[in-house]
């Protein structure tokens, strides 16, 4: 990872420096990073946690939209927008996609159904609270957060919780969070609410965003929001990214296909574990899975899952340690991992700004470095190499040494 243009190797460490401090007062390093779903394997009918799945999830869709969005490679619903019913999880059974429910009463007496694979807390504790009165009150304490989850968990410990928070995670200028939780330091609230849950996710949408100047097409927020999450959930607890797909509520703006590959690989990048699609559309007008307005995103988003499956074990693994080191003028992230012997890295670009950086491996081979998905390649001499990362620029690479 590079800063201010100096080298440095990619550490946990080193990964603290990547969000602004000054925002997030009292943060401290990332801790080493593990293989995904260790903390997992204990739920005897929670998600699998073999090294060739990697979870990619919709939220808030019905049966009847499980056959399009396996074609396109999703493994897992996040949500129903209706409630679960025996029929319906028969169908989830036949495609092969696994649900993340609200533990309701009927979806309990359905507990039985090899479909159902988690529990749903309820979506965004940290963020202000409908009031009953068409306004917002305060948030949910963590305290109760954790709570919740306690009783999700008494009445079936055999599957994880699932526990999405909202844009506070990566954009600590956020009004939503109502005044108790705006007077909590970030840290501090997701440090407690967190240990309500077995998987962790959080949403933000750059692109889509309309109304804060400093949101507004930072890509790089997504990737920073997991970072933050790697060093405030307790250890080992998965991480997965929401990602942008529509206008959502910009009737101007909808994320393109090189975007939103852009945030999928820096939140992978920065450490997430899963890959959950926003696919509603409120404008032009609603679609639960509006997505499919939109077949330039789809034919991308079904490439993504083509690579993620394809990554599955690789991306599983954990991390090669001072795997890499990064000279360039802008903000590089990078991860290296290893797979029989072949060596895969993973690089970001997180400014919106070109540039050249210069990669070195701290064992100096030579070889050959593959560009995956470019149809290019490059000579690898003592160990480094240079390549040009446009904005928010994503490039795989594959080493073959000599």
């Amino acid at each position: 990872m590079l800063q201010s243009g100096k080298l440095v190797f990619a550490t946990a460490a080193a990964l603290a420096a990547w969000v602004p401090m000054a925002a997030f007062p009292g943060s401290g390093p990332l801790r080493a990073e593990q293989a995904s779903g260790a903390n997992l394997s204990k739920f005897v009918n929670g998600l699998p946690t073999n090294p060739n799945f990697f979870p990619i999830a919709v939220w808030l869709q019905q049966p009847k939209n499980a056959r399009a969005f396996k074609a396109i490679g999703v493994n897992t619903f996040v949500g129903l927008w209706h409630p679960p019913t025996a029929e319906g999880l028969a169908q989830f059974e036949r495609e092969g996609i696994h649900l993340v429910l609200e533990q309701t009463p009927a979806a309990l007496t359905l507990k039985h159904s090899p479909a159902i694979r988690g529990w749903l807390q309820a979506d965004e504790p940290d963020n202000a609270q409908p009031d009953g009165r068409g306004g917002h009150g305060e948030c949910v304490p963590p305290e109760e957060v954790v709570r919740r989850y306690a009783e999700i968990r008494s009445r079936d410990p055999t599957r994880p919780v699932y526990l999405g928070f909202g844009q506070g995670v990566a954009n600590p200028f956020w009004y939503g969070r109502g005044a108790k939780c705006s007077a909590m330091p970030p840290e501090a609230y997701y440090r407690i609410a967190s240990q309500g849950a077995d998987i962790v996710a959080f949403d933000i949408y750059p692109v889509a965003e309309v109304r804060q100047t400093h949101v507004i097409g930072r890509l790089d927020l997504v990737g920073r929001g997991v970072a933050n999450l790697k060093r405030w959930v307790p250890p080992g607890t998965p991480i997965w990214a929401d990602i942008e797909t529509t206008h959502i509520y910009n009737p101007e703006r909808r994320p393109l296909p090189a975007e939103i590959y852009s945030e999928v690989w820096i939140a992978i990048i920065l450490g997430a574990n899963g890959i959950n699609y926003f696919v509603h559309e409120w404008k032009p007008s609603f679609r639960e899975d509006g997505v499919f307005r939109y077949p330039d995103v789809v034919a991308e988003i079904a490439k993504i899952n083509a690579q993620l499956n394809t990554f599955a074990p690789v991306l599983n693994s954990a991390s090669v340690p001072n795997g890499i080191g990064i000279q360039a003028a802008t903000e590089i992230s990078a991860i290296v991992k290893s797979d029989g012997g072949t060596t895969y890295i993973f690089a970001a670009n997180m400014e919106k700004t070109k540039a050249t950086a210069r990669l070195t491996l701290p064992d100096r081979i030579n070889g050959q470095v593959l560009v995956l998905g470019e149809d290019r390649s490059m000579t690898l001499v003592g160990g480094a190499f240079e390549d040009t990362f446009e904005p928010y620029g994503i490039h795989l690479y594959q080493l073959r040494a000599e």
